[in-house]
């Protein structure tokens, strides 16, 4: 019998190494993206994990990614859910927390990728809180109030 040659693989695209923590399968793709240098011009965010949420440190902005889990008024089990959950707490208002400005942001995938905010098919939803500072100590992550 006889086989074709088959052509050699394509090199693959080198991809950013995920943090050493507990990730579901929907959302592996979303954290890669929020912990990768190149999201953020170069520079390399401090990420957090919690039991209910990934925390994505870079400068003056803190990026809180709910994990798909739970149950009742609480859940943010699909992506609709966590754009509830970053609507709500824009809601309550952070400013009384020290933060300057709390949003949803979008996760969109266009042009082949994943972008943070802007038009594409949504993948997932950010709540994004910008201060005058972000202080990240063991442990903390303290918010400053804008001056």
């Amino acid at each position: 019998m006889f086989y074709p040659e088959v052509p050699a693989r394509m090199p693959s695209i080198p991809r950013h190494a995920l943090p050493n923590v507990t990730i579901s399968g929907s959302q592996v793709e979303t954290v890669r993206f929020l912990t990768d240098p190149q999201t953020f011009g170069g520079r390399t965010p401090t990420c957090f994990d919690t039991a209910v949420s990934h925390l994505i440190v870079d400068g003056r902005d803190l990026y809180i990614l709910r994990k798909p889990a739970g149950h009742g008024p609480f859940s943010c089990a699909t992506v609709h859910d966590r754009w509830e959950w970053c609507e709500t707490q824009c809601m309550r208002g952070f400013s009384r927390l020290g933060a300057v400005a709390a949003r949803p942001l979008p996760i969109s995938w266009r042009e082949g990728r994943l972008f943070l905010g802007g038009p594409g098919s949504i993948r997932d939803w950010v709540l994004k809180i910008t201060c005058e500072s972000v202080i990240v100590e063991p442990g903390f992550i303290t918010l400053q109030r804008a001056a």
